[in-house]
């Protein structure tokens, strides 16, 4: 089954706050969900996506759960679209919600409506840190996952594209927790010799600030996998990355 990778919805560009955007913030994201359904613009149905998302993602350890509170993301996230259609953050917030659906269910189909999204953007805004991250992530697991050759003739994954966006990311926003978190992960989900690349990916994200709780939760999954590598033992972190990566807590369970 494809497990795509992506990245969790912080999503590009400065979010208007509201209730439900404070509420994610505050990692109160049960709530911010309830709160975003209810209100009546992009924003309010971004932050819905990008809780339930969370949610799915690392809370819930039932497939079929998690696959219901994905679908009621990418609701939200269509919703948000439909409100704005030029909205990078509204287009970002459905390519990541459908690909982590993708991921749950192995859909290549899935997987592409999610690259098509992010490729949309990146046609109109092509130093977008978040659109090239997400699909640095996209291209990296494929390959982790079925292989290069599989991931190249299937959906169009390849290994060079993935370190290609991830680095660039990185350099158009060198102060994101969530960049080389991610990227790490999918080195060591790609390669062990990639350890010392990912060791200081994580390094690097440890120094950095997290903006809101969701940072916050994946820098401390970030330094877990950093202890492991500090202490030479490249198993367990590799281990630990694929646990701490969204839906991890369900293929681990």
């Amino acid at each position: 089954m494809m497990r795509l990778l992506l990245l969790a919805l912080l999503v590009a560009g400065p979010a208007v706050a509201t209730p439900a955007a404070d509420a994610f913030a505050a990692g109160r994201f049960a709530e911010a969900v309830a709160l975003g359904r209810r209100g009546a613009t992009a924003e309010d149905r971004i932050a819905a996506a990008r809780a339930a998302s969370v949610i799915a993602t690392y809370e819930v350890r039932d497939k079929a759960e998690a696959r219901r509170l994905l679908e009621q993301a990418v609701a939200d996230a269509d919703a948000a679209v439909a409100l704005a259609p030029r909205s990078s953050r509204a287009l970002l917030a459905r390519a990541i919600v459908t690909g982590y659906l993708g991921k749950l269910k192995g859909s290549a189909g899935n997987a592409k409506a999610s690259r098509r999204d992010v490729e949309t953007v990146l046609a109109r805004e092509p130093d977008n840190a978040l659109a090239h991250a997400v699909l640095g992530g996209w291209h990296g697991e494929a390959v982790a996952t079925v292989g290069a050759f599989i991931a190249r003739t299937a959906i169009g994954a390849r290994k060079e594209e993935s370190s290609r966006h991830f680095d660039r990311a990185i350099a158009l926003d060198g102060g994101s927790v969530l960049y080389p978190v991610f990227y790490a992960f999918t080195l060591l989900a790609l390669d062990r010799r990639n350890a010392p690349k990912a060791e200081s990916l994580l390094a690097r994200a440890d120094r950095n600030r997290a903006a809101d709780a969701y940072e916050r939760l994946v820098q401390a999954n970030g330094r877990a996998v950093l202890a492991a590598l500090r202490a030479r033992d490249e198993a367990r972190a590799m281990a630990l990355a694929r646990r701490l990566s969204p839906l991890g807590q369900i293929a681990a369970g």
